[in-house]
C-alpha cells in the first residue's frame, strides 16, 4: 500500500489478485481486496466497467439489490467503483483474457488476445457468463439496417424512446421491466410474446395485466412477429401473428427484441476446468479445482446458486476473504469489521 491508501502493482507487475471481468461482482471484488489488504487489478473485455448493466441496460431500473429500493444499472455501477476506487485498484479496459498459466512458484500468469501478460498470486473469474450477444428474430432475415437504429436489443438513452410508438418482443423480466418504465415515456407500448404466458415477477405481470385492462398498453400472447415494415433504417410498422393465425399490424416507430441472450465462455472455455451449466464449479470457498484460482458471480456454479447481482456481490466476498490463505500461506486471517477498519483508515 502507497502512502496515500492506494495499492500498487509493483515494479514487476505483481499484485495479489487479477480480477477477470469488470461487471458488478468484479468490481465488488476490488473493494474486498482492499478491505483485507490486498492489491489486485482488473481486466474487463469492454472499453467500460459496468458489464451487462452498462453494456447492455444502463437506463434500466433495479429492484433487488440491498440498500437500494430502486436504482438504475448504470447508478449502481457508479456506486460499486465509487465504493472501490478508494483503494485504488489497477484497471485493465477493452482486454480480454484468453490463457492462463499457473507458475512454478504457485503464482499466476494470464495473457490477452493482444498478447499482454499479467502476473499475480492468485486470480478470480468474475466474468458473468462470459461473451454475450442477443437472441435475434431469424424469420425477419437480414435486418442489419435497422439494427442500433429502429431495431434494438437493449435501450442506452430512454429519452430516444419518448413520444414514439414501441412493439417490445419477449415476455420476461426485461421485457416487461421496460414495458412499464416506457409506459408514462412512450406515446404507445405493444407487448408480443410467443408464449400463452409470461416468465416474468409476479408482481411486474399483475401490473402488466391492469395497464391492459386499462387500455394503456396492448399486449399479444401466444403470438410472433411475422414482418415487418420499414423504409431504409426507418420502421413503420410491425406485422404480428398469433398461434391461431389471427394477424394484427401494428404501427411502430421502434421494435425492442428482449429474448434472452446467448452467452459464450469463448477462450475461458479452454481452460479445462469443470464445466456445470455453461460456468465453473466451485466449492464452498469460491475456489475452482486449481488451487488459487477461484469464480464468482454468474460464472460460478454450485448447488442452489441463483444468478442475481446480490449473489455476485456475496460470490467476491467469499472468494476474497478465502484467497488470503492462498496469498498468504500459513498466515492467521482475521476477521476485520468495515466499521474498524474506516475508523484505522480515517486516522491516518
Amino acid at each position: 500500500m502507497t502512502e496515500n491508501g492506494e495499492f500498487s502493482s509493483g515494479k514487476d507487475g505483481m499484485c495479489d489478485l487479477t480480477i477477470i471481468g469488470g461487471g458488478p461482482t468484479g468490481i465488488f471484488a476490488a473493494f474486498q481486496c482492499g478491505m483485507n489488504n490486498i492489491s489486485c487489478r482488473i481486466i474487463e473485455s469492454m472499453p467500460q466497467l459496468g458489464g451487462q448493466l452498462t453494456a447492455l441496460y444502463p437506463e434500466k431500473h433495479i429492484y433487488d439489490v440491498a440498500a437500494f429500493p430502486e436504482v438504475q444499472a448504470a447508478e449502481l455501477v457508479e456506486s460499486l467503483w465509487k465504493q472501490a476506487e478508494r483503494y485504488g485498484p489497477e484497471v485493465i479496459l477493452d482486454e480480454k483474457v484468453c490463457k492462463y498459466r499457473k507458475l512454478d512458484d504457485g503464482s499466476f500468469e494470464v495473457e490477452t488476445e493482444s498478447g499482454k501478460t499479467f502476473v499475480s498470486r492468485s486470480v478470480l473469474i468474475a466474468a458473468g457468463l462470459g461473451a454475450f450477444s442477443p437472441r435475434k428474430l431469424p424469420q425477419l432475415g437480414d435486418i442489419s439496417i435497422l439494427e442500433g437504429r429502429s431495431v434494438l436489443y437493449s435501450v442506452q438513452h430512454m429519452h430516444d424512446l419518448a413520444g414514439k410508438k414501441v412493439v417490445i418482443v419477449g415476455g420476461g423480466d426485461s421485457a416487461l421491466d421496460w414495458a412499464m418504465m416506457l409506459l408514462p415515456e412512450a406515446e404507445h407500448v405493444t407487448v408480443a410474446h410467443r408464449s400463452p404466458e409470461f416468465r416474468a415477477h409476479g408482481n411486474t405481470q399483475q401490473q402488466i395485466q391492469e395497464a391492459s385492462e386499462s387500455g394503456l398498453i396492448d399486449v399479444y400472447l401466444n403470438t410472433e412477429v411475422k414482418g415487418i415494415e420499414h423504409d431504409g433504417p426507418v420502421l413503420h410498422g410491425v406485422h404480428l401473428r398469433s398461434k391461431s393465425g389471427q394477424e394484427t399490424s401494428v404501427e411502430a416507430d421502434y421494435m425492442l427484441v428482449l429474448i434472452g441472450y446467448v452467452s459464450n465462455l469463448g477462450p475461458l472455455a479452454e481452460w479445462g476446468l469443470e464445466l456445470s451449466d455453461n460456468a465453473f464449479v466451485v466449492d464452498s470457498h469460491m475456489k475452482t479445482e486449481v488451487d488459487g484460482l477461484y469464480a464468482a458471480g454468474d460464472i460460478a456454479s454450485y448447488p442452489g446458486k441463483l444468478r442475481i447481482i446480490q449473489t455476485g456481490l456475496s460470490d467476491a466476498t467469499m472468494a476474497v476473504r478465502h484467497s488470503l490463505t492462498y496469498i498468504h500461506p500459513g498466515k492467521k486471517i482475521r476477521h476485520q469489521f468495515s466499521s474498524i477498519k474506516m475508523a484505522k483508515e480515517r486516522k491516518k
